[in-house]
């Protein structure tokens, strides 16, 4: 491939391509450390974090502002050298919050890397304004030419995966197996039976079905940190409350609201800390409200993750309160083990619904679902064409391919595919009514 190919493939990519398929490889094997993919609402200018170390072992933070575009001269277009000043400013005035935990790190360097041109009078105005700051020595401008002499430099697999070296290709195999032997014994697994199914994975063409466990939750995933959490196991099973959906899943969203609502507030680590361990969502809640709760940026909070937390805890503590009552309602006919087992099959069924999802062409569709008694328990069953039995034990989800979805934050509409969550809360939502009505049969007061 000759140089004018490669710019031009540059010049074809997106940012998202740009960011994590390009800049992270390369910065990596240029030697930077800990190369981690920060965009994102709370960036604040850093697209990209790492860093190095200078002469005397000391660390060196560097972001990287990644744009798919020309950048220009114009005043108004967001793609302007303008705008990219400002974000270069972000980087340095705004400490970064995440990486090593909830510690401010400032950045000490900033490259500005494009996959397209630098119009070159911009670049002359703008080098003026960095030199004025004092920030001419600390900012590098890397166009889509030179970003292409990188990439042959240090990257040139990207070209041509077929030179992409063994001892690299060692190197990732050898990472994803540490990582994912980490995962597995963070999820409470056997040793034995970790070496046991890495093995199955690297070796056979059939790898192990993921049958995710109730009582245990990913709170946070991102390119650099996982946390693995817990919830107390009356709340792990998929009941859903006719408050706030899914125990599980509010419990989880409030806590990742409230995480994300602590960055900048050193001072309330304590309180932040007694609420976000807790694994019993009741104890979360009384531990949010009469302490962390109570103070900034929680009390009256009116926007923002900190406004999110809130009405989470808000929703939290009604559902909690509505599937309490459904539990005792459903123990006083003997059905709270049958109804458990129940809403607990729906998981077994992810890999079928997953597989359905992948071959669907119709916009809009059915799935067909059975009720049964197995040994006494409840357990749900797919059924792809709909039953001629007409039984309370039968009921039909109808569901949309593509899913419009809209930030009111953003004020954006974006239209995706449906995911198998959404198949699955609908489900847990038509097993809600089916319990209703059964407890309503049976006589059994709504307020037991």
């Amino acid at each position: 491939m000759d140089q004018k190919t490669k710019i031009s493939k540059l010049g074809n990519i997106d940012e998202k391509i740009l960011r994590e398929s390009i800049l992270v490889p390369l910065l990596s094997r240029i030697g930077l450390q800990a190369v981690t993919v920060y965009h994102g609402p709370t960036e604040r200018g850093k697209d990209i974090i790492c860093f190095d170390y200078d002469r005397l072992g000391k660390r060196e933070y560097m972001a990287i502002v990644a744009k798919a575009a020309d950048l220009d001269g114009s005043v108004s277009s967001s793609n302007s050298l303008r705008e990219v000043l400002y974000q270069v400013e972000q980087c340095f005035d705004v400490p970064y919050e995440d990486l090593f935990g909830m510690t401010r790190i400032t950045m000490d360097r900033v490259w500005v890397v494009t996959s397209r041109r630098i119009i070159p009078g911009a670049a002359e105005s703008v080098a003026h304004d960095l030199k004025k700051r004092n920030l001419s020595k600390l900012v590098r401008f890397i166009s889509g030419e030179q970003l292409a002499q990188l990439i042959d430099q240090h990257y040139p697999a990207y070209w041509d995966a077929s030179l992409e070296s063994i001892e690299v290709m060692k190197e990732q195999t050898d990472r994803l197996i540490s990582f994912c032997r980490r995962l597995l014994l963070a999820l409470g697994a056997n040793p034995v039976d970790v070496e046991s199914t890495i093995t199955q994975l690297i070796h056979s063409a059939l790898p192990p079905t993921v049958i995710s466990a109730p009582d245990k939750i990913l709170s946070r995933l991102t390119s650099y940190h996982v946390e693995v959490d817990s919830i107390a196991l009356p709340y792990s099973h998929d009941f859903y409350s006719n408050q706030c959906g899914v125990i599980r899943d509010t419990y989880l969203k409030a806590k990742k609201d409230i995480f994300h609502a602590m960055f900048g507030v050193d001072e309330i680590m304590g309180d932040y800390e007694e609420v976000i361990t807790k694994t019993d969502p009741r104890e979360l809640v009384e531990a949010f409200q009469h302490g962390l709760g109570q103070r900034y940026p929680f009390w009256k909070a009116s926007w923002g993750e900190a406004s999110d937390a809130v009405n989470d805890i808000e929703a939290l503590e009604a559902g909690l309160k509505d599937v309490d009552l459904l539990h005792k309602r459903l123990e006083s006919i003997d059905k709270l083990h049958w109804a458990t087992s129940l809403v607990d099959s729906v998981r077994s069924l992810e890999d079928k619904i997953t597989a359905y999802l992948d071959g669907v062409e119709k916009e809009s569709f059915f799935l067909y679902w059975r009720i049964e008694t197995h040994d006494g328990l409840g357990r749900l069953l797919l059924d792809y064409e709909r039953s001629q039995e007409d039984s309370d034990t039968y009921f039909s989800t109808e569901h949309r391919r593509e899913v419009e979805r809209h930030n009111s934050r953003r004020r954006q509409t974006t239209t995706t595919t449906i995911t198998v969550k959404e198949v699955m809360d609908e489900v847990q939502y038509m097993i809600r009514q089916h319990l209703d009505k059964l407890l309503e049969s049976a006589g059994v007061p709504e307020d037991e």
